[in-house]
């Protein structure tokens, strides 16, 4: 029997109308998403005075790489008649150097091209192939001098050494030497013939083609770190730091029209913009998360160091915490406090493929050092020289303990408090008695300092338990992959997985430290890496880099 009270009517027909609106919103926010997977990115392409040269349509493919503090890579295809094909072919009639910016759901890739094929297929089809180094390889060619304020003929003091907050430290250390670069004295400018960069121009950033986002000391919430160079480049000087403290440096190129990258900024268009982020929460007082099931969840987890300053001492929150940006609706992005992006393997589900690689630690002690601590050898010194001299003053002889102390100095010098030997007893009990025994910290030259203490800390990390988990996902199913409010993670966030063959409901919770979008004619979709892509390197890879890291060490041997 239909109810006729007319109150009653008018609450169901506005209840109705209410439920009609709101479905419609979610219609209309389902499709919107659903229209911005399927769209291609914006490429354009812009010469080496970051001037627009088109945006690239007809492609034939791309593939284009965030990696975690490191540079990715990017390639292009388009067909030799392609307009813009002809313009990178024609050498001669343009700036060597040639820049892309791929925007794909509020991310941005930005990068230099590295080479230039023209290939020919066995089905005849010809192609113009262009390959690009992402903007992180700008900081990768900066190095950071022992005193970037002086000429390169007077370096004093030997080497640059700071300490504070890790991302506060070495966004000034790459500030400095951005100065170094921009506004030397002892340098003539880029452009001789420009007035306005001679004198106070040479200081104006807004001039400048890199730039690093201010910070303030006293908010910076980063572990404490010292770091020291001379003439090392500034990649090599902050990896350990970035990897042991779990940040990761943004490189974003402003283009016209974009919004400031903090308030008051004026920057030239095509500036690269360098900053340092915290996204894992991995030292944060908050917590951040570390592991769980899918019956319990992700687990939040403190993080600090052990009394040893070696072992990383773990405390688990209870209690649940409240996200802000989670309460509101339509809200997309990951809070480090509390991560939430889950993906389960099976046979319905987002993930199309994926590999799970993990190695355990490679040593449980540490060893470093070479040269005494500062003090040491003067002191022994000293000491010889004044108990022969007062023993020689006896015998008519006042410059005994001099000679003394000459013949001698070979044999004492650099033999006490010149070597320090760190061991991780939580490593070899997980290890089990039959491990890997020690590993020699490089970098570690003089022992019982500042610098030999993170040497050794860097040793640990070098050899620490690695894991990686890669994953091939079905963009939106159901999360988005994008930043800038466009998708729930971006490379740096922390995620989790199940692994089918794994522990039964097990979490493999870990950063993203590396993500590909790639795109042709016939499809598209994104690629995700979790943990330490280093740990599925092959060896003839990881050799190579070692050697790399061996000749690195040996020039600063005895150096720094």
């Amino acid at each position: 029997m239909e109810v006729t009270v007319p109150g009653l009517v008018i609450d169901r027909l506005q209840a109705i109308d209410r439920l009609q609106s709101i479905f419609g919103a979610c219609d209309a926010q389902r499709r919107k998403r659903a229209d911005a997977r399927r769209t291609a990115p914006m490429v354009r392409l812009w010469d080496g005075n970051w001037e627009l040269q088109g945006i690239v349509h007809g492609e034939l493919s791309g593939k284009f790489s965030w990696k975690l503090n490191d540079t990715g890579d990017g390639m292009i295809q388009l067909p030799v008649h392609h307009w813009l094909a002809k313009w990178v072919l024609d050498v001669e009639g343009r700036t060597k150097n040639v820049h892309i910016t791929v925007d794909k759901d509020g991310a941005r890739w930005g990068g230099r091209m590295r080479r230039m094929k023209l290939r020919k297929e066995d089905n005849g089809q010809r192609y113009v192939e262009m390959l690009f180094l992402h903007d992180y390889e700008e900081v990768k060619r900066i190095q950071a001098w022992s005193n970037p304020f002086l000429p390169a003929a007077v370096q004093f003091p030997r080497a640059s050494v700071m300490a504070g907050p890790s991302a506060w430290v070495l966004k000034v250390m790459l500030m400095m030497n951005l100065v170094r670069l921009n506004a030397s004295l002892w340098h003539l400018p880029n452009d001789p013939l420009d007035i306005n960069s001679w004198g106070g121009g040479r200081f104006d950033m807004e001039r400048w083609g890199i730039v690093v986002k201010p910070g303030s000391l006293l908010r910076d919430s980063t572990p404490w770190t010292i770091v020291s160079s001379r003439f090392k480049f500034w990649h090599d000087l902050a990896e350990s730091t970035l990897g042991d403290a779990q940040l990761m440096v943004e490189c974003r190129r402003y283009l016209d029209g974009d919004p400031p990258p903090w308030p008051g900024a004026k920057l030239r268009h095509g500036a690269l913009v360098i900053d340092i982020v915290d996204k894992s929460g991995h030292w944060s007082n908050d917590g951040h998360g570390s592991r769980g099931n899918i019956f319990t969840g992700i687990l939040r987890t403190i993080t600090s160091l052990a009394d040893n300053m070696v072992d990383e001492s773990q405390v688990f929150i209870d209690e649940p915490t409240e996200v802000e940006e989670y309460q509101r609706p339509g809200f997309l992005g990951t809070n480090q406090r509390q991560p939430y992006v889950t993906y389960r393997d099976g046979a319905i589900t987002g993930v199309e493929s994926a590999e799970f690689t993990w190695e355990p630690s490679q040593a449980v002690q540490i060893n470093g050092g070479g040269h005494s601590m500062p003090g040491v050898n003067e002191g022994i010194s000293a000491a010889v020289q004044l108990a022969g001299n007062n023993l020689g003053a006896f015998i008519f002889q006042p410059t005994i303990g001099t000679i003394a102390d000459t013949i001698l100095r070979p044999i004492y010098s650099d033999t006490i408090l010149a070597w320090m030997s760190l061991k991780s007893p939580l490593r070899a009990m997980e290890s089990g008695w039959s491990h890997y025994h020690e590993h020699f910290a490089r970098g570690s030259d003089r022992a019982y300092t500042l610098s030999g203490l993170v040497a050794m800390r860097e040793g640990f990390w070098e050899t620490r338990e690695r894991t990686a988990h890669s994953l091939q996902i079905a963009d939106g199913a159901p999360w988005f992959v994008g930043e800038n409010g466009q998708g729930h993670f971006f490379l740096g966030d922390r995620i989790s997985s199940t692994v089918v063959g794994l522990p039964e409901g097990k979490l493999i919770v870990e950063q993203v430290s590396e993500l590909t979008f790639e795109w042709s004619r016939k499809g598209m979709g994104w690629d995700v890496t979790l943990g330490d892509n280093r740990a599925s390197e092959s060896p003839l890879s990881r050799a190579i880099r070692e050697i790399s890291s061996l000749v690195t060490a040996v020039h600063d041997l005895g150096v720094i």
